[in-house]
């Protein structure tokens, strides 16, 4: 039978709080938060004519949005570590829905760069108090499953917005729409995210008291994170991930509109199957491996997600440099590129977790998210927003400019990126176990 967190006489919450319930509910609320997150590359092209945009200035549209959520993921994290975890959650639900919704009903370009920024501040909130929660509901052995389905709202909630949000731009003649109607099921998963109980931290570690105690402002400082050497591999890691990932995220539909000739719809659908479809698998079937892997070793964990990274650097390349005529060689090679990708991704909590203390994981999950944010997230658009220019200014054919710069700047950068991401695992590896050891030791000292 499911565990409870109900205690005696505990009135203030809703009585449905097992571990399963509250997985499933903050899995919807991350379907939400990557739909969000999704639904201006879909309608891409709409916004860029509509505020006359270059690829640049579109990268930094969608960098502001990351940069924002990586610079107020810290202080979110650090909060998440002294106030219960699932009133940051819901009220961060709450404040980017909000502001998806505002999104669509302001009219100049500046109003929906705030707007996006808006978003980004709500968003930061959900994955360091969300990490730290399911830590405390599931075994080490157990977290990159339950972190798997748990990051099921990624690709699914991708997959959502590459299937729908054209569509629903096409249905109302609006590309505005899919945002307004986007905000109405985050208001309601954000309410019941505000009943769940708050489950005891360390608990699943079999931490003794010092992991429930409430932290010094010494032992949740950065420095004593940055003393855990795990963290710097996993930094870099993080970075490349999200640079890749935020670089397919916001030119993928570009690129298929312009070099591919698809429609918004058609360019949609192709995207939704390279991004959704395969994150599916990935993580799915990443999260099983991984945990079967940890059951051996820490270390093992952490080698099998560096091993999927290096995978993904030939098939993506191979995937991106695939000619006009071999629009299948980009779906396969690059979804199969994207899969090995994000099987890192149902890694990068569960090792956090078992480094770092209980009641210093937001923080350090804050630390990297926001280091991923940086210098992935925000500095993939922009870097490949600027080749792209810079390449497109370049080239032969002024009809082709654009789309030959676009696709040769991704061609550059997302290889790339992922491999650095290998490295940084593969660093890792070399400490995580002595970390481990460390920290369950810390929290079980009187």
């Amino acid at each position: 039978m499911a565990r409870s967190f109900t205690r005696p006489g505990d009135r203030s919450c809703a009585p449905r709080s097992s571990p399963g319930y509250i997985l499933g509910l903050l899995f919807v609320g991350n379907l939400l938060n990557f739909y969000d997150r999704a639904l201006p590359s879909v309608v891409l092209e709409p916004i860029k004519d509509e505020f006359g945009l270059d690829d640049t200035r579109v990268g930094i549209l969608a960098s502001a949005f990351v940069l924002v959520a990586a610079l107020a993921g810290v202080p979110l994290g650090r909060l998440a570590d002294r106030v219960p975890r699932t009133a940051v959650v819901g009220w961060g639900l709450f404040v980017w829905s909000a502001f998806t919704a505002a999104g669509g009903l302001l009219t100049s370009f500046w109003g929906f760069l705030a707007s996006r920024v808006g978003v980004g501040v709500g968003e930061s909130s959900y994955a360091p108090a969300t990490g730290s929660l399911l830590s405390d509901l599931y075994p080490s052995e157990r977290r990159s499953r339950a972190h798997s389905l748990f990051m099921l709202g990624f690709p699914l909630g991708t997959l959502l917005a590459f299937l729908t949000a054209g569509g629903l731009a096409v249905a109302f003649d609006s590309w505005r729409a899919p945002f307004i109607i986007a905000a109405v099921p985050g208001f309601v998963v954000a309410f019941l995210v505000l009943r769940i109980r708050e489950p005891e931290r360390g608990a699943a570690d079999g931490a003794g008291p010092a992991a429930t105690a409430p932290p010094s402002g010494r032992s949740n400082s950065l420095r004593s994170l940055m003393r855990v050497r795990s963290m710097y591999g996993m930094l870099l890691a993080f970075a490349g991930y999200n640079f890749a990932a935020y670089a397919i995220g916001t030119f993928l539909t570009p690129v298929l509109q312009r070099y591919y000739d698809l429609s918004l719809v058609g360019a949609s659908l192709v995207g939704g199957v390279i991004v959704g479809v395969t994150g599916l698998i990935g993580l799915f079937t990443g999260g099983h491996v991984l945990d079967r892997a940890a059951r051996r070793s820490p270390e093992a964990r952490v080698r099998v997600a560096a091993l999927s990274l290096v995978g993904a650097v030939p098939l993506s390349l191979a995937g991106l440099a695939a000619g006009r005529g071999a629009l299948w060689q980009l779906v396969v090679c690059l979804s199969l590129g994207y899969l090995l990708g994000i099987v890192y991704l149902a890694a990068a909590v569960p090792v956090v977790s078992d480094v770092i203390r209980p009641e210093q994981r937001s923080g350090a999950l804050g630390l990297l998210f926001a280091v991923g944010y940086l210098l992935g997230g925000a500095g993939g658009p922009i870097l490949v927003g600027v080749l792209s220019d810079v390449l497109a200014a370049g080239a032969a054919s002024a009809t082709d400019a654009s789309a030959l710069g676009l696709r040769t700047a991704m061609m550059i950068t997302v290889p790339l990126a992922f491999g650095v991401a290998a490295i940084g695992m593969l660093l890792t590896a070399r400490f995580v176990r002595g970390d481990r050891d460390a920290m369950l030791s810390a929290s079980n000292a009187p």
